[in-house]
């Protein structure tokens, strides 16, 4: 039968499993039931039912304290996630090819402190996908990466506008499903016009789909919206040498330079503009410049191996080739396109094919442009090209020109800004 009283500290303390010194303690300052005989100096009992009820009440607080502790450290936590991704959107908001890897330690850094914050999974999925399409980083793993983040999205706010963007961005270039790419940036327009990352995707989809007028207007409403992001001033300098506008291409580089807009990317649309003018070796040291200054960009090397070949250089751009390809047998993020640039200078056509394929499947920017690139149009006519070019983008929805799905409020202001983006080209 179990004891019922305890009569002295030493029979307390081997009840509680503890000395005598801690459970005098315990009783002084925590409450531990304790009875004396003839006051506080006298001798002592303690019934073990009381004690019983005492741990049971003291395990109660601990838990209850050690929950309020958490919800305190939760909270912290939190708080902490939350100013990650502000520095980390504040970021994104003038990004370049040099701070995306710092808003992507931000967000990732944001989402181990706060697993639910959306904001965090969506700013990650962004800069992945920027980060591929400028080739700092292998399609194979950014793109995978971005959709897992947008899946977590789903999870903590499926109505979350922003992950609807970088959605359609995903649809687009990793997906290759226009149709859901393009009512995407429909949907996200329509609820809010000055969104530079939606109309930098329709910009592109209007690329791909041929439509180089609209794909100009949106781009250029984009880099108003945000000129202080380099890649939109680039896209709108692309957009120009797709329609084979080179001179006033070649101002809006100059424009964008002038601007802090440096980069490889921008480096590589200022090769292709040369490459269109008369191959001089003026032109040819200057591409050389650009390609020794951002060594890192195998766009830029592609085109300096295709400025030589049609310059008469063919052992340099023999040259560049091999370079290119030991890129891709160390396993590096390639570039495709830049097979291709070197190989349709040098004539091989179907080879040059074959690696625009590849750049197709890989989800390189520059594939949304083959449709109009005027580097590849020696390529129009071959089976396997124009079956390539069938594949890029959806000219036109149900008989309707591509650029009729632009929202009302965007075509406006991009119409708009166009004619003041001419006039002022016209007056620099």
């Amino acid at each position: 039968m179990a004891k019922l009283r305890l009569d002295s500290w030493k029979s307390i303390a081997d009840y509680l499993e503890r000395s005598a010194r801690t459970v005098q303690r315990w009783h002084a300052y925590h409450g531990l039931p304790v009875h004396h005989f003839g006051g506080c100096k006298g001798s002592v009992f303690a019934l073990t039912e009381e004690i019983d009820r005492w741990l049971v009440s003291l395990a109660e607080e601990t838990h209850i304290a050690a929950s309020d502790d958490q919800d305190s450290s939760d909270s912290g936590r939190e708080r902490v996630s939350l100013e990650l991704t502000t520095r980390a959107l504040q970021m994104w908001e003038s990004h370049s090819e040099d701070n995306l890897n710092a808003v992507a330690c931000l967000c990732r850094k944001a989402i181990d402190q706060d697993p639910t914050n959306a904001r965090a999974f969506t700013g990650l999925a962004n800069t992945m996908i920027s980060a591929a399409l400028e080739s700092s980083m292998n399609t194979s793993v950014a793109y995978p990466c971005a959709a897992e983040a947008l899946r977590r999205v789903a999870q903590v706010d499926p109505q979350d506008i922003e992950a609807r963007c970088t959605a359609a961005w995903l649809n687009m270039v990793y997906q290759r499903n226009w149709r859901q790419a393009r009512e995407g940036f429909v949907e996200v327009l329509s609820k809010q016009s000055q969104r530079s990352f939606a109309l930098a995707g329709m910009a592109l989809l209007h690329i791909a789909e041929g439509d180089l007028e609209s794909a100009s207007h949106c781009a250029w409403e984009a880099w108003m919206q945000n000129a202080l992001v380099c890649s939109l001033g680039t896209l709108v300098c692309w957009s120009k040498y797709l329609q084979g506008d080179t001179e006033q291409a070649l101002e809006l580089v100059a424009q964008a330079r002038g601007c802090g807009g440096g980069g490889a990317m921008i480096g590589t649309v200022e090769a292709l503009l040369l490459l269109q003018s008369e191959p001089s070796a003026a032109n040819i040291r200057r591409i050389e410049a650009i390609a020794s200054e951002f060594s890192h960009s195998q766009a830029l090397q592609g085109a300096l191996g295709h400025g030589y070949a049609i310059s008469g250089q063919a052992g340099k751009a023999l040259k560049v080739l091999h370079h290119l390809e030991q890129v891709v047998a160390q396993n590096k993020p390639n570039n495709a396109y830049a097979h291709a640039l070197v190989l349709t200078g040098l004539g091989n056509g179907r080879e040059a094919i074959q690696w625009l394929e590849a750049a197709y499947a890989e989800g390189s920017l520059w594939s949304l442009g083959f449709r109009s690139d005027p580097v590849l149009l020696q390529l129009r006519g071959e089976l396997r090209f124009d079956a390539l070019l069938r594949r890029i983008g959806a000219p036109g929805l149900n008989g309707i020109p591509a650029n009729r799905s632009l929202p009302l409020i965007a075509k406006a202001a991009a119409r708009s800004l166009g004619r003041r983006s001419d006039r002022g080209l016209a007056t620099a």
